[in-house]
């Protein structure tokens, strides 16, 4: 527990000084010293580098996955966020991705800007003109309820999805479509039958359609799942899927990820699928004077990056106290820019050759023929 200091404002600047020197160091003054003294260098000292080898597999029917000791790294979600990133780090390099969102009830936020209900917006097109050399990775909305899976089976939604189509083959570039992300997760309520069915459609219809530069992210929750159904009920068929995407958030604040994402991370080696870090981030927060969050949750997502041949990782720069998102009011801000020393040690992490970002080289790394 912080030990409060009060002083009067009529106390001089020496008599604060000497009251601070004087008193014993509370946990969070020691804090803030001992990152005062930590250099980044030792920051990144702390990942595992280790791959394990039963991770480093052969990969079957799948698309855009860089090579050998390479991820793909993506930043989003948000117009807002997107923007706020690139204005705070424009010294940096551009990551090789960026991720949107919409939904399957309204194609909205792809070809223009799009507020949504949570206060953000999306808007796939902007980032296709203001990033070139880069990937988009795509989420698509859909839930077990208000009638959805119903209305999608009976076709009310292919409209949309055809629309969609014409716009990703305009683009030329890769794109990684998550379908139902978080297909398992409690929050969205999804039966696996319908959940197949309607996935099944989708991609049939994009195929059909021509949208050959789409990717097909297969996107577990990696918790506990919906009514306990058992991961395998959800999936579509090989045939159907190009990646296995997982969530990573609480999961990171301990060295080991959970029960259920090493029953996901075994489903994608069963069926030699590539992995993505599809939506990632610190939930509890990057604080301004400390570096906690750095040794309580980064070094043990990049530990994971590594150990587990993670292909792609998606970033979220966010805070989530902005937006107005149902089951997360404890989650807070978890922007990069809140720590000098946690956005050094993240760049000089993601600055190695091991992560794939903005260049002209980037789609030919991946297997992309313009």
């Amino acid at each position: 527990m912080k030990n409060k200091v009060t002083v009067s404002f009529k106390i001089s600047f020496l008599t604060i000084t000497l009251i601070l020197l004087l008193s014993p160091l509370t946990f969070s003054q020691e804090e803030i010293i001992k990152d005062s003294e930590i250099s980044t260098k030792e920051m990144i000292s702390k990942i595992n580098t280790d791959v394990d080898p039963e991770f480093v597999y052969e990969y079957d029917q799948t698309k855009f996955v860089p090579p050998n000791g390479k991820t793909l790294l993506i930043m989003g979600q948000t117009v807002e966020s997107i923007t706020e990133y690139q204005n705070h780090f424009s010294n940096k390099k551009t990551p090789g991705g960026w991720s949107a969102y919409w939904a399957i009830t309204e194609f909205k936020g792809v070809t223009e800007r799009h507020r949504n209900d949570t206060g953000s917006s999306q808007n796939h097109q902007m980032l296709v003109n203001k990033f070139p050399n880069t990937a988009i990775q795509s989420a698509l909305w859909m839930v077990g309820k208000l009638r959805i899976p119903e209305n999608a089976s009976l076709g009310f939604y292919d409209k949309g999805i055809k629309k969609y189509a014409a716009w990703a083959k305009s683009v030329n570039r890769p794109i990684y479509l998550r379908i139902g992300y978080e297909f398992d997760g409690p929050h969205n309520a999804l039966e696996p039958a319908k959940y197949k069915r309607i996935y099944k459609r989708i991609v049939d219809i994009l195929r059909k359609e021509g949208a050959n530069n789409i990717a097909f992210i297969w996107h577990s929750y990696a918790s506990r799942p919906y009514k306990d159904y058992k991961l395998s009920d959800w999936y579509p068929g090989d045939a159907y899927v190009d990646w296995v995407g997982i969530s990573v958030f609480g999961h990171a604040y301990n060295a080991d990820f959970g029960p259920h994402c090493d029953t996901v991370l075994a489903f994608a080696r069963q069926h030699k699928k590539p992995v993505m870090i599809a939506e990632s981030n610190p939930i509890y927060g990057i604080d301004k004077d400390t570096t906690k969050a750095w040794d309580d949750w980064f070094v043990n997502y990049f530990s994971f990056i590594y150990n587990k041949n993670i292909k792609a990782v998606s970033f979220i720069n966010e805070n989530w106290q902005n937006l107005n998102i149902p089951g997360i009011h404890e989650w807070k801000d978890a922007r990069l820019q809140n720590n000098k020393k946690i956005s050094e040690a993240w760049f000089m992490e993601t600055d190695k050759e091991q992560y794939l970002k903005q260049s002209p080289q980037l789609f030919k790394l991946l297997g992309y023929k313009e």
